[in-house]
């Protein structure tokens, strides 16, 4: 499953696609095989996010909900504009984790750039 999802991943999220071949190979559901899909879409660009912005020396980001789905965790709406070291990620629920990391979580993150924020708030 795993080069699967990662070569959707590499080839832009071809989640339709993926769907079509988890279903095929695994004898699941339409529905089953849509959520890994995405799930494990998320999760891989959330995974991309983190080792980019680690790459640049961004050592904060901002946790940013969604506002989406039918039933948003309560932890991540509360987490919603907070900051977070990128190297080890929000304490959500008991354990460390980054935004688009738990099952059907849509949050991003936005990063600090410090020159750039320091810019903002000096004027």
């Amino acid at each position: 499953m795993h080069g699967l999802v990662m070569r959707s991943v590499q080839t832009g999220r071809d989640l339709g696609g993926l769907t079509d071949e988890l279903q095929e190979r695994y004898g699941i559901t339409r529905r089953r095989a849509a959520f890994i899909a995405q799930d494990q879409n998320r999760k891989a660009t959330a995974t991309v996010t983190r080792v980019r912005q680690e790459g640049l020396g961004i050592t904060e980001a901002i946790w940013l909900h969604s506002h989406g789905g039918r039933h948003p965790r309560k932890l991540h709406i509360e987490a919603d504009g907070k900051r977070y070291p990128v190297s080890v990620g929000m304490y959500l629920d008991g354990a460390y984790t980054w935004p688009g990391r738990e099952p059907n979580c849509r949050c991003v993150s936005r990063s600090i750039i410090p020159a750039v924020d320091e810019g903002r708030h000096g004027r």
